[in-house]
């Protein structure tokens, strides 16, 4: 079904009101063809009658059953090592210097975590990295606005594509594999966290807090510039004096917020909350 220009507005800026997500003019094919999947599965006749579902809540989880078909959820182990290198060779060396006897603890969030790799990446890497974690609390929290992709991380079962980049080493020590997929073990998927979250809830972006470390890369790629702005304020709140960010390689902070220093590494780029 072809929706017309009205409708797509209509849909678009109430998505766009409700979750920060923002689909241009350009993107319309696109928008156009998840919403007509919606549009079938609910018995609709028209893409305005939907908005009104939508709009007045006529269908509970309704938009979360639309969401799950907006959001992308392109994403593999290991993506952009050099910059997870920056995590675990710079960042996480000199967080851990900083830590006493007495408060041997940290605390990571994976912000759009998808389906799950980047998370248990960086709880991989943190397990690399400190040989005496018995001694540690390690807070891994990883949250999503996908309903759908937060219980394909609680399983931890994924495939060939999604372990392409995984060193062997790695695959070795933190998979099993069985009947053509692998499983994260255990003691990895004990680390992590996993909770629904929309960004742009200003109440439940505060329960947010002592953050040492945020990871949302290519998330707010997504957001118009007033979300994003507002999303990472609340980041702002969230982190620690001294707490580092990371967004996606394609990202900036430059027109979002002034509030954070770019550092340079040897590896990459971080922003540190001052």
């Amino acid at each position: 079904m072809e929706i017309s220009n009205g409708d797509f507005l209509l849909l678009r800026d109430y998505v766009n009101q409700r979750t920060g997500l923002f689909f241009e003019d350009k993107k319309k094919y696109l928008f156009d063809m998840r919403v007509d999947k919606r549009v079938k599965e609910v018995s609709c006749d028209t893409a305005s009658e939907y908005y009104r579902i939508l709009k007045f809540g006529l269908r509970v989880g309704e938009l979360d059953n639309l969401v799950n078909l907006l959001t992308t959820n392109e994403t593999y182990f290991f993506r952009n090592l050099p910059q997870l290198q920056t995590f675990s060779d710079e960042v996480l060396p000199e967080l851990i210097r900083h830590k006493n006897d007495t408060h041997k603890e940290f605390n990571i969030w994976s912000a759009g975590c998808s389906t799950g790799e980047e998370p248990y990446t960086l709880a991989m890497l943190v397990r690399d990295k400190l040989k005496d974690l018995q001694n540690w609390n390690i807070q891994i929290l990883a949250t999503d606005i996908d309903r759908e992709a937060l219980e394909e991380c609680r399983k931890g079962i994924y495939g060939s594509r999604s372990i392409k980049d995984v060193p062997p080493q790695y695959l070795m020590t933190h998979f099993t594999y069985s009947n053509g997929f692998f499983m994260v073990k255990p003691e990895v998927r004990r680390m992590v966290n996993f909770g629904y979250l929309n960004l742009i809830d200003k109440i439940k972006m505060t329960t947010f807090r002592d953050m040492d470390i945020i990871f949302c890369r290519n998330v707010l790629i997504y957001f118009d510039l007033d979300s994003a702005r507002q999303v990472v304020n609340g980041f702002y709140d969230s982190l620690k004096p001294g707490g580092y960010i990371f967004l996606g390689h394609s990202e900036s902070m430059s027109r979002l917020s002034a509030a954070f220093k770019l550092v340079r590494l040897k590896n990459g780029t971080v922003y540190v909350k001052e």
